[in-house]
C-alpha cells in the first residue's frame, strides 16, 4: 500500500520514492554524477566494474556534468545497461530557492541530456538529498519522479574504507534497496569497493536492476510523508 505525500499545489500527487517492494529480491545500484570543481569529474574505473560485472545502474547526471562530459553522457546512454537520471542542473540546495529556479534547474538538466543523448529521463534524485512536498511538486510537474534512497554508500567519505563501504551496503541492503552511490571521483573508494558490493549482494540472492526496472509493474512503493 502506497503512502500519500502532502501535496503541494491542487490536483498533484507527488511521489518521493526511497525504496522498491521489500517482498522482491530486487536491488537497484545508483550512481551521481554532479559537479565537483576538479578538471576530471569522471571515474571510468566504476563504469568499467558495472560493464565488466554485467551490472544494470541508474545514473543520475547533473546538467553540468553533462555538458562539460558530453561524449561520455553520450556512450553511456547509448549502453542499454545503464539508464541515465536528471540530478538538477549546478546542484544546489534547492530547497533554498524559490520555485522559478528550480523549474530552471529541472527543465534545463531534461534539455541538455536530451540534446546530448537523445534520452528523455523520467526520474529526478535531488542533490544532497534534500526533498520535501515541494520540491517533489514541481519535479512532478516537470514530469519527473523524485527517487531517493534508502542506503546512503557513504562513499564521499575519505575516511571510509573500500572494505567498510562494501560491508555497510551488503549487510543493510534488503529488497527493493535503492543504493546511492557516486562515479564522479566524490566516491573516493567506489571503484575499489564495487566489485565487493557486487558480490555480495549476490550472494545474498539479490538481482541488480534499474530503479525503472525495479518500479516496472509495481505498486508496492515506499513514499516519504
Amino acid at each position: 500500500m502506497t503512502i500519500p505525500v502532502p501535496v503541494y499545489g491542487e490536483g498533484l500527487d507527488p511521489k518521493i520514492i526511497e525504496h522498491g517492494p521489500r517482498d522482491s529480491q530486487k536491488v537497484a545500484l545508483t550512481f551521481d554524477a554532479c559537479p565537483t570543481g576538479r578538471g576530471d569529474e569522471y571515474d571510468e574505473r566504476v563504469i568499467e566494474v558495472l560493464i565488466r560485472e554485467k551490472v544494470p545502474a541508474t545514473l543520475f547526471m547533473s546538467g553540468r556534468w553533462v555538458e562539460k562530459n558530453q561524449d561520455v553522457a553520450k556512450s553511456l546512454a547509448a549502453n542499454p545497461q545503464f539508464e541515465i537520471a536528471n540530478h538538477a542542473f549546478w546542484h544546489p540546495h534547492m530547497l533554498e530557492k524559490d520555485d522559478a529556479r528550480i523549474v530552471r534547474e529541472l527543465k534545463r538538466t531534461q534539455a541538455i541530456i536530451k540534446k546530448v543523448t537523445g534520452k528523455r529521463p523520467k526520474y529526478f534524485r535531488p542533490p544532497f538529498g534534500e526533498v520535501d512536498e515541494r520540491l517533489a511538486t514541481l519535479a512532478s510537474r516537470a514530469g519527473l519522479v523524485t527517487i531517493q534512497y534508502d542506503i546512503a554508500s557513504g562513499d564521499p567519505d575519505p575516511g571510509l574504507s573500500a572494505k567498510r563501504i562494501t560491508r555497510a551496503v551488503v549487510e543493510e541492503a534488503k529488497g527493493g534497496s535503492i543504493v546511492v552511490l557516486h562515479m564522479n571521483e566524490n566516491g573516493v573508494r567506489t571503484a575499489e569497493a564495487l566489485p565487493g558490493i557486487i558480490k555480495g549482494l549476490r550472494e545474498r540472492g539479490f538481482e541488480l536492476v534499474t530503479v525503472g526496472e525495479m518500479m516496472k509493474g509495481q505498486a508496492k512503493l515506499k513514499l516519504r510523508r
